[in-house]
């Protein structure tokens, strides 16, 4: 039995409450590598994203610098959610469109739409699972394992079926943000890139695409995918 490529994943979001807030937020139209404000006019600010990826990467003294949390369809940042004093930038990674608001604004909404409160945090524990995942692979994960817990996430949250029965998803981010997502040297990356294309695990037919082959292929490479497979519901089985 292996693990069935689920069909595309999109927002989490039900649509009435992704129109809902449509309705009070201001939209944004990001393009890649467009800086999004962490705060208007000094207030807090939330993005509810609707399509694309967004990124937010902090600076630490020393030129330290880590990509710390990737955001799909159906997340919410808060500016709230940035580590205090550090240099903190929230960036599209790809084309899309996300929802602002003030905090305040948001929380009124949220009281008064018992479906919006339920959004909001179902998506914000959905993401702080996802961040406890991702500081495992980084702090107790071997370069392949990082690698392959990257790959099976964006697969698993953006893929679609491609027409020969595997995963095909976008790879939003360029090399040098992958390295520093994975806490990995640029060269480590491309090696493990490279073995598991030569492995046949993942091809890479465009820069930015991954194809893959068969989903528990890639899952067995990594201790996460039983966590990852629960959290975006990719645990069918098939013949």
């Amino acid at each position: 039995m292996s693990a069935a490529p689920p069909t595309s994943r999109g927002s989490d979001a039900p649509g009435s409450v992704l129109n809902t807030l449509a309705a009070h937020g201001a939209i944004v139209r990001t393009r890649r590598g467009q800086s999004v404000s962490l705060s208007v006019d000094g207030a807090e600010t939330v993005y509810v994203v609707r399509t694309g990826t967004l990124m937010l990467r902090v600076a630490f003294p020393e030129d330290l610098r880590q990509v710390i949390s990737l955001l799909y369809p159906g997340d919410v940042f808060r500016s709230a959610f940035a580590p205090p004093a550090a240099s903190a930038r929230l960036s599209a990674v790809s084309p899309g469109e996300a929802l602002r608001f003030r905090w305040a604004a948001f929380g009124d909404l949220a009281a008064k739409t018992p479906d919006i409160d339920r959004f909001y945090k179902e998506a914000v524990a959905k993401q702080t699972a996802r961040a406890a995942i991702h500081m495992a692979a980084v702090g107790r994960f071997d370069c392949r394992q990082r690698v392959a817990t990257f790959l099976l996430e964006l697969a698993l949250r953006t893929g679609v079926r491609s027409p020969s029965g595997g995963l095909d998803f976008q790879i939003p981010l360029n090399r040098t943000e992958v390295a520093d997502y994975l806490g990995l040297n640029a060269d480590t990356l491309s090696r493990t890139m490279s073995r598991l294309r030569a492995s046949g695990v993942v091809s890479h037919p465009e820069r930015n695409r991954g194809l893959v082959r068969d989903i528990s292929e890639l899952a067995a490479l990594t201790p996460a995918a039983p966590s990852l497979m629960a959290l975006f519901g990719g645990t069918e089985t098939s013949a």
